[in-house]
């Protein structure tokens, strides 16, 4: 197990001579600990494009052309985030366009852009892909069709995606019919059955449970005449925010995968995001002022909800550290926006007592998740971000203007 640490790389000196230039809030990411993070992965699994990591966790050009020099493959879960991923110079057949609610219009440019595999999670993209596939020449589209274990699983009742009421994918007993129409299709192959059982876990009991599932639905389509040659089994693993604790180690997965697949011939796909960008992330933002409201003492920082939301909407509480002043005593304080919300909040209880308005605050493994949800309101633009290796740091995304707040609007 990896035993968390704090971060080593992105010290307090370097980070506090790029906002020096760059000013606050801004999003750093060390290149290093996104390799590192890959390098584990294929460790684990062997083979690295059996790993497709997941965009939606953080889809900066700069940080998919360095995760894509590793050999991985990436997946998508809208066309957006597949349009990114072609953008940062990945090859269509390295893409997987994956199994959340997408229109059929979506559906048909996976299958005509030649993925790797598109996969389908409602009656309508099953049509969607079969009608595309009628009008493609040269080799059938691979397809897979997502499953709903009815499992719960996530550090969050809004990230538990494989429960049985969820809206994501098909219910057991809908595969084999499904699965039959797309075999009868002539421009679609089916492949592949897919699950993903949502993000943070912190216990590999769930997966265990899920590809039992699968293994049920293997057979049942062997038995009709069905070959599936591959399982998805998404993402998911958690971070130890908090500063103490262990992550879950892909290598411990990929064993248990091991055992419950023993005997059968099926492949085996991951598609790993937090668990790859995560720790590879700060946000440093500037202490406002200092205020006190009937005992409770808070930090008001010009970094808000809006930049990094994961505590307002999840309760995520991460490492929030000083890059300058001291610690003092033990008392604790919030740590707020500057936002029209009193939900702003980047943590609570956080040991920052002798920290001081001007001062710098870090907030530590922000790197999935975090500038992906970004957004504009309280018409303030969003942060710059920058990425960090051996060479020195460059910026990979400008920050936004206030006259970006606009673009594309007309007053006519």
């Amino acid at each position: 197990m990896l035993t968390v640490r704090p971060d080593t790389s992105l010290d307090p000196e370097l980070l506090a001579a790029i906002v020096r230039e760059q000013g606050t809030p801004t999003y750093v990411y060390d290149a290093r600990i996104l390799d590192a993070g890959v390098r584990r992965w294929i460790e684990a699994v062997g083979d690295p494009s059996h790993i497709c990591y997941a965009v939606k966790a953080n889809y900066n050009l700069g940080v998919l052309a360095r995760l894509a020099s590793h050999g991985i493959g990436f997946e998508a879960s809208t066309v957006g985030e597949m349009a990114r991923t072609l953008a940062a110079g990945v090859q269509a057949g390295r893409i997987v366009l994956g199994g959340v609610p997408k229109p059929a219009e979506a559906v048909a440019e996976g299958v005509r852009r030649g993925l790797d595999l598109v996969v389908l999670q409602a009656q309508h993209e099953v049509e969607a892909a079969v009608r595309a596939g009628d009008s493609l020449e040269g080799p059938p589209a691979r397809v897979g069709l997502r499953v709903r274990p009815g499992i719960r699983a996530g550090a969050h009742p809004s990230l538990e995606t494989g429960r049985a009421d969820a809206k994501f994918g098909f219910g057991p007993a809908e595969i084999p019919a499904t699965w039959a129409a797309l075999a009868g299709a002539k421009g679609v192959e089916p492949t592949t059955l897919a699950f993903h059982l949502g993000s943070g876990l912190d216990s590999f009991e769930p997966y265990e449970g899920a590809i039992d599932v699968l293994l049920g639905l293997v057979q049942e389509l062997a038995s009709a005449g069905h070959r599936v040659r591959e399982l998805d089994l998404g993402g998911g693993l958690g971070v130890a925010y908090g500063g103490t604790g262990t992550d879950l180690e892909p290598a411990d997965l990929v064993r248990i995968v091991r055992e419950r697949l023993e005997g059968t011939d099926l492949a085996v796909r991951y598609e790993p995001g937090r668990s790859i960008a995560a720790r590879a992330g700060t946000l440093v933002t500037r202490v406002l002022y200092r205020r006190e409201r009937d005992g409770h003492p808070a930090l008001v920082c010009d970094g808000e909800f809006t930049d990094f939301g994961r505590y307002s909407l999840y309760g995520a509480q991460h490492r929030i550290e000083p890059l300058e002043g001291t610690l003092e005593g033990s008392d604790t304080v919030e740590v707020l926006g500057p936002t029209c919300e009193s939900g702003d909040k980047l943590g609570t209880d956080r040991p920052l007592h002798g920290v001081r308005p001007g001062d710098l605050l870090a907030v530590r493994d922000v790197g999935a998740y975090g500038f992906v949800m970004a957004s504009n309101y309280n018409a303030r633009p969003r942060p710059a971000e920058i990425l960090v290796d051996d060479e020195g740091w460059k910026v990979v995304r400008e920050r936004e203007t206030l006259e970006d707040l606009w673009r594309g609007e007309t007053v006519d």
